[in-house]
């Protein structure tokens, strides 16, 4: 699942096309089961800079906008859990 993030967000860099998030939740979603909240975390903040950045650039006229989808969402909402999750963790 790594791999296919890694691979969305370089066909970002070259295409020019917005990233799906549908990797990115499936990474988030794993790293949970394993109780790996850094890397949630990680990579639930990257893609939603890389989001940010993307739309900074393009229009949402030109592109379909995935922060009104579902997936988008979820990554967002699982944020701030994530670092919840993290902070007590690190506090062991």
């Amino acid at each position: 699942m790594k791999k296919c993030c890694g691979a969305e967000i370089n066909t970002m860099l070259k295409a020019d096309i917005v990233p799906a998030p549908y990797y990115i939740e499936r990474v988030a979603i794993l790293s949970r089961k394993e109780k790996n909240y850094e890397q949630e975390v990680a990579y639930c903040e990257k893609y939603i800079e890389i989001i940010k950045v993307f739309y900074e650039k393009n229009s949402t006229e030109d592109f379909a906008d995935v922060r009104q989808g579902p997936r988008y969402n979820a990554i967002v909402k699982r944020l701030p859990k994530a670092k919840e999750l993290l902070k007590k963790k690190q506090n062991r």
